[in-house]
Order: C-alpha cells, then sequence, then structure tokens
C-alpha cells in the first residue's frame, strides 16, 4: 500500500511512470475540469476588487437573463421537457407540463417530431405525476413510432418492454406481443444512438453474462465508460444548486424493501418548520441547514439566493466556521471577491475545511487574490487533509495539468492517486476518470475489471438511477405497487441491485395481492429477480438471498437449499440470515431440530429480522421471546444509571449542561492577520 497526504490507496493499481510527453496527450483525452467554476471571472486582485462590491448583482442578473435568453432561442422549454421524460425522468410540477404537453402532441401530430412522440410513449406508459394519466395503449404506439424513425430512448424503453414483458406481468396488457429475443438488437441500436438506458443496460448484460451473452468484461467496461461520461453530464445542474457545486450525496433512494420497512423519515414540512425555528432563536446548525435549503431550492423551500446569503451570514457572525466559508464560496460566486476573500480567511483560521477550499479557489482564479496555481494547490492541500473531497480531486486535476511549483514534475500515476482516493469515498467525477484511466492504462496499469468497477458506480450516482429508484419509492410509500414496480424493474434491467431487489419484493409479497389470480406468475418472476439480486454481489445481495430463501422454502424439497442460502448470507454479515437459520433448527427444516443451537442463533441475530412473517400463537411466542430478551438490556441499562446515580449527582450535571444560559461562540473581528494566508509567508 501507498500512503499521500495521509490517504491510502492501493499500489496495484498503479504503473510505470509515464513518459513526460504522454502527459498532455492523457490530459486531453480525459478533459478533467475543476468541481468549482467561477463564470466570467476576471482577475480583480487590488483597485477592481472594488468596482465587484458595487454591481455584481446587476452583472450577475444581466449574465444569467442572457443565458436563458439564448437557451430560449436554441431550444423551446418544451423540448427540454421533453428531453427529460424521453430519458425516463420526471418533469417538474412547476414548469408548464400541460402546456409543454400540448407542445409535444402537436409536434408529433402535425411532423412526426421523434423527439416529440417518445416524450409521449414514455409519459403514457409510465404516468407523470403533473401529466396526463398512464394509457398503455397510446405510450406503446407512441414509442413503436418514435423507434422506427430511430429515436434513441424510444427504442432503449421498447427494448426494455420486449425484455421484461412487464407490461403483461404487471398490467394483464396483451394488445401488443412483446418478445425477449427483439430486446438486445433495440439496446444496441439505442446505445449507438447514445442512449445512456441502452448503454447502461449492455453494460450489465455483458458484465454477467445475461440473456446468452459470453461474460465480457472490456465490452461491459466500454458500454460503462459511455453510460458514465453521460451520467456526469447530467450532474451538473444538481451541482449547480450547491454552494460549492458538489455532487449531492444523498441515499434514500438506496432503501430495500422489506415487510417491516417503515416510511422513510425525510424532511417533511414540520422538520423544515422546527429547522426555521431554530434558526430564528439562534441555533448555528439550524442557520447552516436554513441556508442550504434556500440555495438548493430543496424539501419544498424555494431556491432564494438572498435569503440563504443572509442566513450564512447570520451563522458567520454567530461563530459558525461554516457560515464564513459558505458566504465566502457565496460570495466567490457572485464575485464579490473582497468580502469573500475575508470570510474564508476567516473559515480557515477556524479550520474549516470549505474555508481552505475557497481559497484555493480564490487564487486558481485570481479572484480577489493574485493568480497562483501554487497557492492554491497548497490551500486545497490543506483542505484535502481534512477530509474535503472536492479539494482531494481538484489536486488531480492541478497534477495532470501540472499546474504550480508541487506539479511541475507531476506524471499522471499523481493525478491518479488523488482521485483514486477521491473515487473510493464515491466521488463520481473521480470515479469516472479512474475508470477511463484504468481501462486504458493510461500512466497506470491496465485493469479492466478495475476499470468496469468504478465506471459502473460512476453512472450509479448518476440522475437517471436516482429518478426510476426515487419514483419507484415514492410510489411505494404511496401504495402504488404497479407503479412501483415498473420503476423498479426498470432499474434491474439497468444492473441496479437495489432495484432488483425490490422488484422481487414487490412481485413476491404486493403484487399478488392486486390480481390474486396471477400470484404464481408473480412468484415466478419475483424467484428469477430475487435470483439475479443475490448473484449480483452489491448492494442488497445477502437481503435478496435471505427473501430468495424465504420464498424457496416453502416448497419442503427446497428446505436445503434454503439452509445454504441463510448460510451463505449470514457469512456476508446479515443478521436477518441468522434468525432463519435459527428458526430452521427450531423447526428442524432441512436439518435436524435442535432448540439449543436455535435460541443461540436468535440471540446473535437480535431476537428477529425483518423479513420474518410469523402468525398466530408462534406470533406470540417469539414477540414474548424478544420482549423478555430486550427487557434483560433494560435491567441492565437500569443497573448502570442506578451504579451513576450512587456515585454522584448526575441530575445537576445534567441540569447544567441543558440549561439555556450557555455560552455561544461568537466571531471576534481583532481587525487583524485578515490579509495574509497562514502558508503564504514568501
Amino acid at each position: 500500500m501507498l500512503a499521500l497526504g495521509g490517504f491510502i490507496y492501493p499500489s496495484c493499481a498503479l504503473g510505470e511512470s509515464s513518459p513526460a510527453s504522454l502527459l498532455g496527450d492523457y490530459e486531453k483525452f480525459l478533459s478533467p475540469s475543476f468541481t468549482f467554476k467561477i463564470h466570467a471571472h476576471a482577475n480583480v486582485h487590488g483597485a477592481a476588487a472594488a468596482r465587484d462590491e458595487q454591481e455584481p448583482r446587476q452583472a450577475e442578473g444581466e449574465a444569467q437573463n442572457e443565458a436563458q435568453n439564448e437557451a430560449t432561442e436554441v431550444l423551446p422549454r418544451w423540448r427540454a421537457l421533453a428531453a427529460t421524460v424521453a430519458g425516463l425522468q420526471q418533469m417538474d410540477c412547476a414548469d408548464d407540463t400541460t402546456g409543454a404537453t400540448m407542445s409535444m402532441l402537436n409536434a408529433a401530430e402535425a411532423e412526426e417530431d421523434p423527439l416529440a412522440m417518445a416524450a409521449l410513449g414514455t409519459m403514457f406508459l409510465l404516468g407523470q405525476e403533473c401529466a396526463p394519466k398512464r394509457n398503455l395503449t397510446w405510450g406503446v404506439h407512441w414509442l413503436s413510432r418514435a423507434a422506427a424513425v430511430g429515436q434513441a430512448d424510444a427504442m432503449a424503453t421498447l427494448g426494455f418492454l420486449h425484455d421484461s414483458d412487464a407490461l403483461k406481468l404487471l398490467y394483464n396488457f396483451t394488445e401488443v406481443t412483446f418478445s425477449r429475443k427483439k430486446a438486445l438488437p433495440l439496446y444496441e441500436a439505442a446505445a449507438a444512438k447514445g442512449s445512456l438506458y441502452a448503454n447502461m443496460v449492455l453494460g450489465y448484460k455483458h458484465a454477467n453474462g445475461v440473456d446468452g451473452l459470453v461474460p465480457s468484461c472490456p465490452a461491459s467496461a466500454t458500454y460503462f465508460e459511455q453510460a458514465a461520461i453521460q451520467a456526469i453530464e447530467g450532474t451538473e445542474e444538481l451541482r449547480f444548486h450547491t454552494v460549492e457545486q458538489s455532487t449531492p450525496m444523498e441515499t434514500e433512494h438506496l432503501t430495500l424493501l422489506t415487510p417491516s420497512t417503515r416510511e422513510r423519515e425525510r424532511v417533511d414540512a414540520a422538520q423544515v418548520e422546527y429547522m426555521d425555528y431554530c434558526a430564528h432563536v439562534g441555533d448555528g446548525a439550524g442557520k447552516l441547514g436554513v441556508a442550504h435549503m434556500y440555495h438548493a431550492g430543496s424539501h419544498g423551500a424555494p431556491r432564494d439566493l438572498a435569503a440563504a446569503e443572509y442566513w450564512f451570514k447570520s451563522a458567520a457572525d454567530g461563530g459558525e466556521p461554516g457560515g464564513h466559508a459558505q458566504l465566502g464560496i457565496m460570495h466567490l460566486r457572485k464575485r464579490r471577491y473582497s468580502s469573500a476573500i475575508r470570510s474564508l480567511r476567516r473559515a480557515a483560521k477556524l479550520n474549516e475545511p470549505s474555508g481552505w477550499a475557497g481559497l484555493g479557489y480564490a487564487y486558481l482564479y485570481g479572484a480577489g487574490l493574485p493568480q497562483s496555481d501554487t497557492l492554491a494547490a497548497r490551500a486545497l492541500a490543506l483542505a484535502a487533509r481534512m477530509g474535503h473531497l472536492d479539494a482531494i480531486y481538484n489536486l488531480g486535476v492541478l497534477a495532470m495539468q501540472r499546474r504550480g511549483d508541487d506539479f511541475k514534475q507531476a506524471e499522471a500515476v499523481t493525478a491518479f492517486r488523488y482521485w483514486s482516493v477521491a473515487a473510493e469515498y464515491s466521488m463520481p467525477q473521480a470515479q469516472l476518470l479512474v475508470g477511463r484511466m484504468a481501462l486504458r492504462g493510461l500512466g497506470v496499469r491496465k485493469d479492466c475489471r478495475t476499470a468496469s468497477f468504478y465506471l459502473k458506480h460512476a453512472v450509479d450516482s448518476g440522475p437517471l438511477p436516482r429518478s426510476l429508484l426515487g419514483i419507484a419509492l415514492a410510489a411505494h410509500e404511496g401504495r402504488r405497487p404497479q407503479r412501483a414496480t415498473m420503476h423498479y424493474l426498470l432499474a434491474g434491467h439497468a444492473g441496479l441491485s437495489v432495484g432488483l431487489h425490490n422488484a422481487g419484493f414487490l412481485l413476491a409479497e404486493e403484487m399478488p395481492g392486486v390480481r390474486r389470480a396471477d400470484a404464481k406468475a408473480f412468484k415466478r418472476a419475483a424467484l428469477s429477480y430475487l435470483q439475479e439480486a443475490a448473484l449480483a454481489g452489491s448492494t442488497g445481495s445477502a437481503e435478496a438471498q435471505v427473501q430468495l430463501a424465504n420464498l424457496i422454502s416453502e416448497a419442503p424439497k427446497n428446505h436445503q437449499l434454503a439452509l445454504e442460502l441463510y448460510r451463505e448470507a449470514a457469512q456476508a454479515g446479515s443478521s436477518d440470515a441468522l434468525w432463519h437459520l435459527g428458526y430452521a433448527y427450531w423447526k428442524g427444516r432441512g436439518v435436524k431440530a435442535d432448540r439449543a443451537r436455535a435460541m443461540q442463533l436468535f440471540r446473535q441475530s437480535g431476537m428477529g429480522s425483518k423479513f420474518a412473517r410469523l402468525r398466530g400463537p408462534e406470533a406470540l411466542l417469539f414477540r414474548a421471546m424478544r420482549f423478555f430478551y430486550n427487557a434483560r438490556v433494560a435491567i441492565c441499562l437500569i443497573a448502570l444509571v442506578a451504579t451513576v446515580m450512587a456515585t454522584g449527582d448526575p441530575l445537576a450535571a445534567l441540569s447544567r449542561t441543558l440549561s439555556p444560559n450557555q455560552p455561544t461562540g461568537e466571531w471576534v473581528d481583532d481587525g487583524a492577520d485578515d490579509d495574509f494566508d497562514a502558508f503564504d509567508d514568501e
């Protein structure tokens, strides 16, 4: 293992140093860019800074209006919405969805516009929250017409319908016959024309040898590479809505469904109101939270940059290092450079990583400070040592471009080292670059499996997987099993293991309640998807094994196979599998009955499984066992509290701790040392 700046990365992925002459070619091919950009910036160090303080809002407003006018002239709004819908994502309810739908209909009927036909087909097939409801006949009609003229997204969606036969399975739709043999040619044609979904599907199929394909790492990595490039491009708008232009890391769409799944704990209106209350009574964390919500326009809050700036400033005035940093970065983006540098330096003095990162960007672009790649690298290095992912990634970009004194002799492997660290912590831009370098051996050892791994993870972090899984989860919570299953099937066929797992769960647990006559067909499909999820070897594979074992154990002849699946899942770390193993010993299913061994396994599992389905007296027995097990733990806690009570007066200490008269942090402007950075002593 090798270390760099406190980070560890595997040496096996590194090759020999690349010739210096090749570095420019590598940089040109990879085209790495910094995560943070200051648009229309200029070096305003010195007297020009005062001018930027006077008219920043007017300049930014004019630039935004010009960009919007250009976008309107080049691309009508309905076409942008149509591209979103055809790409299997949802329209924003804030848009004029009715007007956009009418424009699509007019373009499809009068001009036979391929994009309009594809969007209408997807809209009628999957439904939109703020658009016409589902109409399967019209959906297939428009998709078929769009696919016939070569529209990529329509061909990919039609390929999915042939591949899964989901319309017959979920809706008993038999007006059109679908054939799995037609799926692969449609996917390949769609991928050749640039369909993100088709590239995801083909990458997964070639990686796992699905549908009779011979497993091929080079083929799968090639498809994943194209999909990853498109996915990263699709995150630009999301990144722009964060203060530091970072990739959002939410994971709630990755929720695995179980019989005991509770509704996810979202930031609802009451929580937003409470956060707002905390901000108004002076809580620093509340101020930062409200500011970030206003900046992103998330959780029901309107996107209001003025409100975000107000709360960041309020947090900074209260002594929050994060308030200084975020306020400074906002001012950088608004080209208010003097106040930006002042806030960022204050944050840096308080060891706030984002403060050092912001100073790095200021040096990088010459925004309020003399342009210096060397000092930019040093500031970013300080942020990187504190775990700032964007700073780690951006150091890799500087190394690849040989910018700054510290990187004058850098090789491609130096950039690879930085990007590898960021990639390990799930930064999609870094995962894309690491994957592309490993795929082609650009300055590092060529390794197809490593490349495929990182490229697929970059794809899975993109907006399309988030959209498919997020829509499916919302539909499940809204008690709409058919809509939820359809979107999980779309995700599963694209290689998302959460989609495979949750599609199998819904087919086994909820769809039989929708159409009892097709219960056997649902069970067969559930077995197929759960088996595929179990073999995926990624998120949810152990849980999929448990659910698969539960399904097959309904037949006595499968008890031994179910037992093996439970054991494999237990070895993978599933506590639920331990409980089901214990239940097998308790009932003597596939093994000789052994109550002592069963109790041992029950205790190891925490006396419960979220996949357990017990009824009648047996359910009461196991509830009682769990109650007494938990009661024993509670007794131990009571004994601990009694010991503490006997050795002092914890109530008085607790009272002092919870007292409202606590000293609060406050920034004291001593007027000194705000004009230099700690490392800049030359």
